[in-house]
Parts: C-alpha cells; structure tokens; sequence
C-alpha cells in the first residue's frame, strides 16, 4: 500500500493494467479503513521507509548517499539508527529474516537441489568487501548513488512499483534474473556470499553482535547436518563462524540433537570450537584423575 498515493497520481498517465492494479487497491482500502491509515502512514521501501514522521534507512543507503553527497556528517546518518543498533546487537538478521532478495535466493537454491547440480564456483569472502569499498569510492568520485542501482533490495522494491505501476519490468529485473541463474548453474549463494556491499557492511557492523550461535560439545556427533544445511558454506559445529552467520536458523533446525542452539553473551575470544571445547574438556578430565592419583600416592606414602 505504500504505492497507493503515487498509483491514483498517475492514475490518467498510465496503462490499463496499471488503473486495473489501483482500482484493486482502492477496493482493499475501502473494505478495511485502517489499511487507508497504513497506506498514508507508511511509505517507502526497505532502503529508506517512512512510518509516520519516523525514517528508517538501510546503513548501505546511508553509505551510498553520503559517499554521493561527498559528506560526512548529515542528518540523514541518524536514519540508520534503528537497523544500525538491530546488527550491533543480533548480527546479520537483515541478510536471513527482512531481505525480499533472499527469496528469489533461496528459490534458486531449491531449483539448484532439485536438479541435483553440483558446480560450485568459489570466490574470496574478501570480495564483497571490495565491492563495498569500490562502489562507495565510485560514488563518491562519480557523485552518483552507486549502491542504489546494483543492491538487490532495493532493485526488487524498485521492480515491483514499475510492475505496479506499468505493467512491465525493467534493467533491474535482469540484473536479478543473471545474478539467480548464476547461483543455479554456477555458485551456491553467489551474491550473498561473495558480492553484496550489503552483506559486507552487517559483517563488519555485526563484528560485536551478542546474539550468537552455541554449539553444545556433550551432545555434537560431528554428523555434518549442520554445514549441508548452512547456504553460506559454513560449519556451525566447529562453532567457528565469524561475521557471515545470517542467523537464518536453518543449521539449527537441521540438527536432530540440539547441538546448536543461541546464546547472549560478549563475543569469545577463541569463538565455540565444539573440537577444542571437547579437548579441553578431556584434558580436564585427565588433570582430574592426575591430580587424584597424585593425591592417593600421597597418602598411600604417608600412610607407609
């Protein structure tokens, strides 16, 4: 409904199928007036969204504008307050819970599976760092948003009000098209996992996150459900995940036992490797019985 306004505006401008979609939207409103207050309260997409007097920009938008802007400090960083504290706290839960590109992504995986391919191209994590780096440079050179033509939530929220709007897509819809095609026949998770400044900004912004995964060492039979299930290539068992984990919960699903479960805590600083969490607890155990044989050799000398 945040197209309402705009699509009765162009109402006499455009096509049939676009007075079909509004008239569809009218309907909608009418039958339920708290969807008219919805629809003249929130406005906007997931790059920037506007509910009431409140704007809510996503921390790459920001980016992609004050690199544009060739500004530092401005208003609009307060924006990005919101998603900016969410990832501080819980990580990259925009990538696995509010991106609308994951589905198209996700769909893609689940054709991948279905025609049993195996290819899988691999690239440096390192690289969607450097698309991040270069396109904020390119902005701020060029003096144009960069970001905002290449991010896939923002080019489907893009698409869908030239749908609406025009019955008809445009460049953004093949630029979504190749990047799903190339995670079908080439690389797992291609965009997500390699490419995305987006997902290379929550990494960094979620270095510190306290919402964390826990592997439970006690109940660990080194299976690997966790890391079939994983689409970003990790191996949740180890415990050692860094700053890629979405916090999908798909790993945790996966495993029958409950290994895998989430904890809030500071970050640790040699991470929840189930390996080295198991051999120290067996070095424990040997110190334990080490230290209770010394103690009855003791007392067995004592005694003689």
């Amino acid at each position: 409904f945040s197209l309402y306004e705009n699509l009765r505006n162009q109402r006499d401008d455009i096509g049939i199928e676009a007075r079909f979609d509004t008239r569809l939207v009218d309907g909608l409103l009418r039958e339920n007036p708290e969807r008219r207050v919805l629809a003249t309260k929130l406005r906007g997409s997931v790059w920037t969204l506007k509910a009431g007097d409140t704007v809510v920009s996503d921390p790459l938008a920001v980016v992609d504008f004050s690199a544009a802007a060739r500004s530092g400090v401005d208003p609009f960083l307060l924006t990005a307050l919101i998603p900016l504290l969410a990832t501080l706290l819980l990580g990259r839960v925009f990538c696995g819970w509010l991106c609308p590109a994951d589905l198209l992504f996700e769909v893609g995986s689940t054709l991948r599976r279905w025609a049993g391919i195996e290819t899988n191209v691999t690239f440096s994590r390192w690289t969607k760092f450097c698309v991040l780096g270069l396109g904020a440079l390119a902005g701020f050179y060029l003096g144009t948003q960069v970001f905002a033509e290449i991010y896939p939530p923002r080019v489907v929220s893009g698409e869908l009000y030239l749908w609406i709007t025009f019955g008809a897509g445009g460049a953004g819809a093949w630029l979504l098209l190749l990047i799903v095609s190339f995670e079908v026949f080439a690389s797992r998770r291609f965009w997500c996992r390699y490419a995305c400044p987006g997902g290379a900004l929550y990494s960094l912004l979620g270095t510190f996150r306290v919402l964390r995964l826990k592997v439970r060492a006690d109940r660990c039979t080194q299976c690997s459900k966790c890391v079939s299930a994983c689409e970003f290539g990790l191996s949740p068992m180890s415990g050692k995940i860094g700053n890629e984990c979405n916090n999908c919960g798909h790993c945790v699903r996966a495993c029958g036992l409950d290994a895998l479960t989430w904890r809030i805590g500071p970050r640790p600083k040699d991470g929840f490797d189930i390996i080295a969490a198991a051999e120290r607890s067996a070095a424990r155990e040997t110190s334990a019985h080490g230290a209770k044989g010394t103690v009855e050799e003791n007392h067995d000398t004592a005694g003689q």
